[in-house]
């Protein structure tokens, strides 16, 4: 695959999980990458290659920060990487800050990303976006309205900015895992009878891991995948075609 010398990359939620090994593969392939999550201590460039940037994506005045930050290091980005998303427990109580933490981080932080990106996404001829959503954009989720809406309004998104950023020659996909060994599902990985049961769905018998989800991202930022635009990639295992 496509080496990523002098591309610059944007990942959100790099600090553990999809968004690390997101990181580490562009890394690999010696991009330059800001990876930008809440979990940070602080802003620090760890090598010449990263730089983790502290940032609350519930906050647009945050997110724009970071990116006036990467606009005076750097003349442009060639990848954007909507990956950060949160899941919470659907609370008997103050369900307005449940609903509206989640769509903000999963939904319209990577609006506000994608269109303060854009003057810097222009400045390349290959540069694209990659939305990192979920087969609970799809599929019921029980007891998580918000994570299901937030993640199938990110779907939505990616095609429509695909559609309105086709004009710059910037493609937009999505990228759709289904249960990938992580932080967020490590519950129900470590739960036997919930393991059994969500693997019996797969065709494949297993989770993912976030090395998986990683080198889909890879392929649609690189050259090799030019012509695809406004689509998404399923990693499942076969969960979501699988038949009786």
């Amino acid at each position: 695959m496509s080496n990523f010398l002098n591309k610059v990359i944007v990942v959100t939620g790099g600090y553990r999980g999809n968004g690390l090994a997101i990181v580490k593969k562009f890394l690999s392939k010696n991009a330059k990458v800001y990876s930008l999550d809440i979990n940070f201590k602080k802003t620090r460039v760890i090598n010449k290659n990263l730089t983790e940037l502290k940032v609350n994506l519930e906050k647009y005045n945050e997110i724009k920060k970071a990116v006036n930050f990467i606009k005076k290091k750097e003349k442009k980005i060639d990848v954007l990487v909507n990956n950060a998303g949160i899941s919470l427990r659907l609370p008997k109580k103050n369900i307005s800050n449940y609903w509206n933490k989640t769509l903000a981080i999963n939904l319209t932080a990577p609006y506000w990303l994608s269109l303060l990106c854009l003057p810097l996404l222009k400045r390349t001829k290959e540069s694209n976006i990659v939305n990192i959503t979920s087969l609970n954009g799809k599929i019921a989720m029980s007891n998580n309205p918000a994570y299901n809406a937030s993640k199938g309004g990110l779907t939505a998104l990616t095609f429509s900015l695909a559609m309105d950023f086709a004009k710059y020659k910037i493609r937009v996909n999505g990228v759709s895992p289904g249960y990938i060994k992580t932080n967020m599902t490590k519950k129900s990985y470590n739960n036997t009878a919930q393991y059994k049961k969500r693997v019996s769905r797969m065709m494949l018998g297993s989770y993912g891991t976030p090395e998986d989800v990683a080198n889909t991202v890879l392929f649609l930022s690189s050259p090799e995948a030019k012509y695809i635009n406004s689509t998404e990639v399923v990693v499942d295992g076969g969960l979501l075609k699988k038949g009786i």
